[in-house]
């Protein structure tokens, strides 16, 4: 027997593993072709994925952007409706930027994701909103009923200071009548009105300046609208003051309180596409009944004569208010905000009240100037009061302000009786001034349902 050497065996080996791959070189087995299938299968998946994800972080990153401009259109929509709940826009004000944002957002359809117990927090703020607007209103009727009454203790005290009386007990003095005397009194509140508004204009509004200077050097025309305005204020201020001095606070009030049936006429003309309804009407005509019959037992000894001067005063006083409130409106219906228009119109007051004093001195001789000055001091903070009142107000309930204004004549009669004054109006006068008073509410009520 041959013996077998174990280098034989070790190429044999080789030489047997050496054909197997080159066996498997040229004849490629099954398996062989499941895995090149199964790669190819695998590399397109791959790519399908990888197509995917890009097309979620694209999504991804669209939905974030969009989650950031919702939080910054609802913090500007909050922000906008907190500077809104005061009260209605006035002129001059910018419009509230939500309308944009709320376009921009339902302009866009951008699901957000489904987010339980939200509805519940949101009653709540509604509930609380509804609260906040009530008390604002209550508020904003406190105030015009506030800036009514102080209004109307502000004729009765001009009919003590000319008649010489005393409110509650209080010596007022005498500064006696005519011309010179009313205009001392209106140079003295506006000794305190025209300071105090140029301290707080741009506290209540912003671009005070800004719409000056806007009014001076690029819209000539309406700083001589507003001018005129403030000419027309002086005259019916200083008439009324000679009329209350002659006629007394009531009747005097009463009077000044006709100017709708000369302001409604001129406003008809300026608004042309403003007309009259049936209960404008009747208001108007209850106010010119009412007018009557307050003038009626004045007229002595036969309706043929002329009236006393009193009456004739607080007639012309009554057209130029109207004349005023007219031009007023047009300021307003060019955008011009309420404060910058006050500040215009008391500076052109305090001026021809200057000019006036310049060229006549007051004279006193019942009363001292020490208390001259200091009720003409206390007459300045008191109407200040009642501007800044009546604006307050307005913010809040917009023109329903009006209503209380129109009930002023009520008022002075009622507080005149503070103030020991000689006058006694006869019943056909309080009808009268009843008629006068219930017809500018109902007016005001009939251009609030035209707003």
């Amino acid at each position: 027997m041959k013996p077998v050497s174990p280098a034989s065996d070790d190429d044999d080996l080789r030489t047997a593993e050496a054909s197997d791959e080159a066996s498997k070189l040229t004849h490629p087995t099954a398996d062989s072709a499941e895995l090149a299938a199964l790669e190819t299968i695998q590399r397109r998946y791959v790519s399908q994925l990888n197509e995917d994800i890009k097309r979620l972080e694209a999504d991804k990153a669209q939905l974030q952007t969009d989650v950031a401009t919702l939080q910054a259109n609802y913090a500007r929509l909050q922000a906008d409706i907190q500077a809104t709940k005061a009260g209605p826009r006035l002129p001059g004000e910018p419009a509230p930027s939500w309308t944009a944002a709320t376009a921009d957002i339902y302009g866009r359809s951008v699901e957000l994701p489904f987010t339980p117990a939200t509805s519940q927090p949101g009653g709540l703020v509604t509930r609380e909103a509804i609260a906040k607007e009530k008390a604002a209103l209550r508020k904003g009727l406190i105030l015009s009923a506030i800036a009514t009454l102080l209004m109307a203790w502000h004729y009765g005290l001009i009919g003590a200071l000319a008649q010489g009386g005393s409110w509650l007990g209080l010596t007022v003095g005498q500064i006696g009548l005519g011309f010179v005397p009313a205009v001392a009194l209106l140079w003295l509140r506006m000794l305190v009105m025209v300071p105090a508004l140029l301290l707080l204009a741009t506290q209540i509004h912003r671009r005070t300046w800004e719409d000056l200077q806007s009014w001076i050097y690029t819209r000539d025309q309406l700083m001589t609208v507003l001018i005129g305005s403030g000419i027309a204020l002086f005259f019916s201020q200083v008439l009324l003051y000679q009329s209350i001095a002659q006629a007394g606070p009531v009747l005097g009030a009463t009077l000044l309180f006709l100017y709708p049936l000369i302001a409604v006429p001129l406003g008809l003309l300026t608004r042309r596409s403003w007309t009259m309804s049936p209960l404008g009407l009747v208001a108007l005509a209850a106010i010119a009944m009412g007018g009557f019959l307050t003038i009626r037992p004045a007229i002595r000894p036969v309706i043929g004569m002329a009236p006393p001067a009193a009456i004739w005063l607080g007639l012309l006083a009554s057209a130029a208010f109207a004349l005023y409130i007219v031009l007023t409106s047009v300021s307003y219906s060019q955008q011009c905000h309420p404060i910058p228009v006050g500040v215009v119109q008391f500076s052109t007051v305090a001026v021809l009240s200057s000019i006036v004093l310049i060229v006549k001195p007051l004279e006193l001789t019942n009363i001292s100037w020490l208390s001259f000055a200091l009720w003409g001091i206390a007459l300045g903070v008191v109407m200040l009061l009642v501007y800044l009142f009546n604006y307050s107000s307005l913010r809040m309930i917009g023109t329903s302000t009006a209503t209380f204004a129109a009930a002023t004549p009520l008022a002075t009669s009622a507080i005149a009786w503070s103030f020991a004054l000689p006058n006694s109006l006869e019943i056909i006068q309080w009808t009268g001034i009843l008629m006068l008073s219930i017809g500018g509410v109902a007016l005001s009520q009939e251009r609030l349902s035209k707003t």
